[in-house]
Protein backbone atom coordinates (compact mmCIF):
# COMPACT_ATOMS: atom_id res chain seq x y z
CA UNK A 1 0.00 0.00 0.00
CA UNK A 2 1.23 3.44 -0.81
CA UNK A 3 1.56 6.06 1.93
CA UNK A 4 -0.96 8.32 0.17
CA UNK A 5 -3.59 5.58 0.17
CA UNK A 6 -3.09 4.90 3.88
CA UNK A 7 -3.69 8.56 4.67
CA UNK A 8 -6.87 8.82 2.61
CA UNK A 9 -8.57 5.61 3.77
CA UNK A 10 -9.14 6.76 7.38
CA UNK A 11 -10.49 10.06 6.08
CA UNK A 12 -13.00 8.25 3.88
CA UNK A 13 -13.97 5.99 6.77
CA UNK A 14 -14.40 8.99 9.05
CA UNK A 15 -16.48 10.89 6.47
CA UNK A 16 -18.71 7.94 5.62
CA UNK A 17 -21.26 8.54 8.42
CA UNK A 18 -21.51 12.19 7.41
CA UNK A 19 -21.87 11.37 3.72
CA UNK A 20 -24.78 9.05 4.45
CA UNK A 21 -26.62 11.72 6.42
CA UNK A 22 -25.79 14.49 3.97
CA UNK A 23 -29.43 14.73 2.89
CA UNK A 24 -30.19 17.52 5.37
CA UNK A 25 -33.74 18.01 6.48
CA UNK A 26 -35.05 21.45 7.29
CA UNK A 27 -35.71 20.38 10.88
CA UNK A 28 -32.02 19.62 11.44
CA UNK A 29 -30.82 22.94 10.06
CA UNK A 30 -33.42 25.04 11.86
CA UNK A 31 -32.71 23.92 15.40
CA UNK A 32 -33.07 27.46 16.78
CA UNK A 33 -35.99 28.51 14.60
CA UNK A 34 -39.66 27.80 14.92
CA UNK A 35 -40.42 24.77 12.82
CA UNK A 36 -43.76 23.31 11.97
CA UNK A 37 -43.86 19.63 11.20
CA UNK A 38 -46.26 18.31 8.64
CA UNK A 39 -47.88 14.91 8.91
CA UNK A 40 -45.59 13.29 6.34
CA UNK A 41 -42.41 14.08 8.29
CA UNK A 42 -41.56 17.22 6.32
CA UNK A 43 -41.22 20.56 8.05
CA UNK A 44 -40.89 24.21 7.17
CA UNK A 45 -39.44 27.27 8.85
CA UNK A 46 -41.70 30.05 10.06
CA UNK A 47 -40.02 33.32 9.15
CA UNK A 48 -36.51 33.69 7.81
CA UNK A 49 -33.04 33.50 9.24
CA UNK A 50 -32.54 37.25 8.84
CA UNK A 51 -35.55 38.33 10.91
CA UNK A 52 -34.83 40.37 14.00
CA UNK A 53 -35.07 38.64 17.35
CA UNK A 54 -38.11 39.61 19.38
CA UNK A 55 -37.07 40.47 22.92
CA UNK A 56 -39.48 40.22 25.84
CA UNK A 57 -40.69 43.50 27.34
CA UNK A 58 -38.57 45.01 30.11
CA UNK A 59 -39.58 43.91 33.56
CA UNK A 60 -38.27 45.42 36.79
CA UNK A 61 -38.39 42.05 38.55
CA UNK A 62 -36.10 40.28 36.09
CA UNK A 63 -33.24 41.15 33.82
CA UNK A 64 -30.77 43.93 34.49
CA UNK A 65 -32.80 45.47 37.31
CA UNK A 66 -32.76 42.13 39.09
CA UNK A 67 -28.99 41.87 38.60
CA UNK A 68 -28.50 45.42 39.95
CA UNK A 69 -30.57 44.56 43.03
CA UNK A 70 -28.44 41.44 43.63
CA UNK A 71 -25.23 43.47 43.39
CA UNK A 72 -26.64 46.16 45.68
CA UNK A 73 -27.46 43.54 48.32
CA UNK A 74 -24.03 41.94 48.02
CA UNK A 75 -22.14 45.20 48.21
CA UNK A 76 -24.22 46.50 51.12
CA UNK A 77 -23.27 43.47 53.20
CA UNK A 78 -19.59 44.49 53.17
CA UNK A 79 -19.91 47.78 55.12
CA UNK A 80 -22.55 46.26 57.38
CA UNK A 81 -20.24 43.42 58.34
CA UNK A 82 -17.31 45.80 58.85
CA UNK A 83 -19.47 48.13 60.98
CA UNK A 84 -20.65 45.20 63.09
CA UNK A 85 -17.08 44.02 63.67
CA UNK A 86 -15.72 47.49 64.43
CA UNK A 87 -18.54 48.91 66.56
CA UNK A 88 -19.91 45.77 68.12
CA UNK A 89 -23.58 45.07 68.65
CA UNK A 90 -25.90 47.88 67.63
CA UNK A 91 -29.65 47.63 67.01
CA UNK A 92 -29.52 49.35 63.61
CA UNK A 93 -26.75 47.16 62.19
CA UNK A 94 -28.46 44.08 63.62
CA UNK A 95 -31.72 45.15 61.99
CA UNK A 96 -30.03 45.73 58.62
CA UNK A 97 -28.17 42.43 58.81
CA UNK A 98 -31.37 40.65 59.86
CA UNK A 99 -33.13 41.92 56.74
CA UNK A 100 -30.42 42.06 54.08
CA UNK A 101 -28.75 38.71 54.84
CA UNK A 102 -31.92 36.57 54.47
CA UNK A 103 -32.94 38.45 51.31
CA UNK A 104 -29.43 37.97 49.91
CA UNK A 105 -29.68 34.23 50.61
CA UNK A 106 -33.19 34.15 49.10
CA UNK A 107 -31.95 35.71 45.85
CA UNK A 108 -29.08 33.21 45.67
CA UNK A 109 -31.26 30.16 46.27
CA UNK A 110 -33.85 31.52 43.83
CA UNK A 111 -31.14 31.62 41.16
CA UNK A 112 -30.27 27.99 41.95
CA UNK A 113 -33.92 26.97 41.58
CA UNK A 114 -34.24 28.90 38.32
CA UNK A 115 -31.07 27.32 36.90
CA UNK A 116 -31.42 23.71 38.06
CA UNK A 117 -35.20 23.27 38.36
CA UNK A 118 -36.59 25.29 35.43
CA UNK A 119 -40.35 25.49 35.15
CA UNK A 120 -40.31 24.26 31.54
CA UNK A 121 -38.63 20.98 32.54
CA UNK A 122 -39.96 20.33 36.06
CA UNK A 123 -43.00 22.58 36.58
CA UNK A 124 -44.30 20.94 39.75
CA UNK A 125 -40.91 20.72 41.48
CA UNK A 126 -40.14 24.31 40.47
CA UNK A 127 -43.40 25.56 41.97
CA UNK A 128 -42.90 23.58 45.20
CA UNK A 129 -39.30 24.75 45.56
CA UNK A 130 -40.14 28.38 44.83
CA UNK A 131 -42.97 28.52 47.37
CA UNK A 132 -40.90 26.57 49.89
CA UNK A 133 -38.10 29.10 49.50
CA UNK A 134 -40.52 32.00 49.95
CA UNK A 135 -41.99 30.47 53.10
CA UNK A 136 -38.54 29.70 54.49
CA UNK A 137 -37.35 33.26 53.81
CA UNK A 138 -40.36 34.71 55.63
CA UNK A 139 -39.75 32.39 58.60
CA UNK A 140 -36.06 33.36 58.70
CA UNK A 141 -36.94 37.07 58.52
CA UNK A 142 -39.34 36.65 61.43
CA UNK A 143 -36.72 34.63 63.33
CA UNK A 144 -34.10 37.35 62.81
CA UNK A 145 -36.59 39.95 64.04
CA UNK A 146 -37.38 37.93 67.15
CA UNK A 147 -33.70 37.18 67.79
CA UNK A 148 -32.71 40.84 67.45
CA UNK A 149 -35.52 42.17 69.65
CA UNK A 150 -35.84 39.47 72.35
CA UNK A 151 -32.30 38.08 72.51
CA UNK A 152 -28.72 39.32 72.14
CA UNK A 153 -28.83 40.06 68.38
CA UNK A 154 -26.95 38.72 65.39
CA UNK A 155 -23.70 40.60 65.99
CA UNK A 156 -23.43 39.52 69.60
CA UNK A 157 -24.23 35.92 68.61
CA UNK A 158 -21.36 35.88 66.11
CA UNK A 159 -19.08 37.50 68.67
CA UNK A 160 -19.77 34.77 71.24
Amino acid sequence: MSPGLVKTVPRLVCLRPFVRTANFHVGRISAFHTTKHLGDGASFIKGSVNEATKFPPKDKVSGSYHWDFERLLSVSLIPLTVASVMNGAHPITDLCLGVILPIHCHVGFDAVITDYLPSRRTPVLNKISTWGLRATTLIVLYGCYEFNTNDVGLTELVKR
